[in-house]
């Protein structure tokens, strides 16, 4: 008889029985929507790229229940393919929502499945966000959990959006389990090293959609496991064994206290590269503010991360834009030669451009910087300049994270920079606005399908 993992257990009796809308607290609700406008945000400018225009027409290709839409195409397909498209469109910029401490994209993954499903059959928006934040904490505590097992976050994403899906079908715990054994069937939890580039991406859209596919699946009438036992050993396990690693009671019983996208908080990206080199451009920006240098001027430039930025960030000549999100030397040159990067800064033209690669040759990056508590990307900066003087500066969190929220006012920004080109300028503010207030809206298949363009 298969024995069942308690961990999947305790996800299961969470996501069915444990997340009122009623009792959410008001930061949880309110965060969970701004995710949601930064998650529809990025998605529009995914689908502004030649990745989004491929992914679109695989999915019309596909053809399905056309009821459910692609972000910014104006196209409408199957729940499924709706969110492995708008999976993939929203990471696909690394411009999306994260939780720093566990390494998840919620946004990713959980968002797609319950857009599919709030339009699909007109759910109304409290249900949507208790849905959302289910598939956010469990994604992020999970992630959090397999951290150190070799695990990948793909795997946490679609057991998240599982438990989200599921309780948009109202599956009961019972049948929760088996939406959940099943999404775990269906992912490698491997990223092949395939991490600079829209493989990525597709991991994070493979997520949601294989998510979304068990928990339909499941309340279709699939079983995932006939006969199982739910009486094991600690640890023993015949479904995905890794988690075997993780105190299934431990794990429970922090579940939702608190939601992480509350505490540590959640990180809303400002600029559309990895997370590990914000702090270094905000103190290349502060800079560049106070002494007003130019790269002319320049003579040498000292670069202070913590190892595991260095880590994240491994590249140290960029060979096309999407190595270059993940190029410190590369990302200090545009900084300090164009200001604050933006997504026109990381494009194969961006990286041939000679000014960035002559002044990347003056970059050298070190890991003199050490993480504390909840400082995971200290950095630091050494300017020499030709007429003989010195900058220094350090910073240890940058905008965006939860210690410097991005203020709705940015965001808003953020939300026109990115659909500018694909919505019409009745619809983004529409959109905006009717997405903060998703919890007052009756049905949600209007206010997804305006995504659409």
């Amino acid at each position: 008889m298969p024995i069942i993992p308690g961990l999947f257990l305790e996800i299961a009796r969470f996501a069915a029985d444990e997340v009122d809308f009623d009792q959410l607290p008001p930061e949880v609700v309110d965060v969970s929507k701004e995710i949601i406008v930064n998650a529809a945000a990025v998605g529009l400018a995914g689908a502004a790229q030649q990745e989004g225009q491929t992914i679109t027409r695989f999915a019309q290709q596909m053809g399905g229940n056309g009821k459910c839409t692609i972000i910014g195409k104006g196209l409408r397909t199957s729940p499924v393919y709706a969110a492995l498209a708008n999976g993939l469109m929203i990471h696909l910029l690394d411009f999306d929502d994260e939780v720093i401490s566990t390494g998840s994209h919620p946004g990713s993954t959980v968002f797609p499945v319950v857009m599919a499903l709030g339009e699909m059959d007109g759910i109304d928006g409290r249900d949507v966000l208790s849905a959302f934040v289910t598939g956010c904490e469990v994604t992020s505590k999970l992630n959090g959990a397999l951290g150190k097992t070799g695990a990948y976050p793909e795997f946490a994403g679609a057991i998240g959006s599982a438990a989200a899906a599921g309780r948009l079908l109202q599956l009961d715990q019972s049948h929760m389990v088996q939406a959940l054994l099943l999404a775990a069937q269906q992912t490698s939890g491997s990223s092949s090293g395939l991490d600079a580039g829209p493989a990525r991406a597709y991991r994070q859209g493979m997520a949601a959609m294989s998510g979304l596919m068990a928990a339909l699946l499941v309340s279709q009438g699939l079983t995932a496991i006939p006969n199982f036992s739910t009486s094991s050993p600690p640890g023993a396990s015949t479904v995905a064994p890794f988690v075997g690693e993780i105190d299934a009671s431990d794990f429970g019983g922090r579940l939702g206290n608190p939601c992480d996208i509350q505490s540590p908080g959640i990180s809303l990206k400002l600029y559309p590269c990895a997370s590990a080199s914000h702090t270094v451009i905000d103190v290349a920006l502060q800079l560049i503010q106070q002494y007003r240098v130019s790269p002319e001027e320049v003579s040498a430039i000292k670069v202070g991360v913590t190892q595991s930025a260095l880590d994240a960030l491994p590249f140290a000549t960029p060979a096309n834009g999407w190595e270059a999100r993940s190029c410190i030397s590369f990302i200090v040159a545009s900084t300090l030669t164009y200001g604050q990067p933006l997504i026109d800064n990381f494009t194969d033209a961006a990286v041939a451009d000679a000014r960035v690669r002559e002044l990347m040759d003056l970059v050298t990056v070190e890991a003199t910087e050490e993480p504390f508590q909840s400082i995971p990307y200290p950095a630091s900066m050494v300017i020499s300049l030709l007429d003989g003087r010195t900058l220094r500066h350090r910073v240890e969190f940058a905008r965006g994270q939860p210690e410097l929220p991005l203020s709705r006012e940015e965001l808003d920004a953020k939300f026109l920079y990115c659909s500018r080109y694909i919505l019409p300028p009745d619809h983004i503010e529409e959109s905006v606005v009717r997405l903060r207030d998703l919890e007052n809206i009756d049905n949600t298949t209007g206010i997804f399908s305006v995504l659409g363009g």
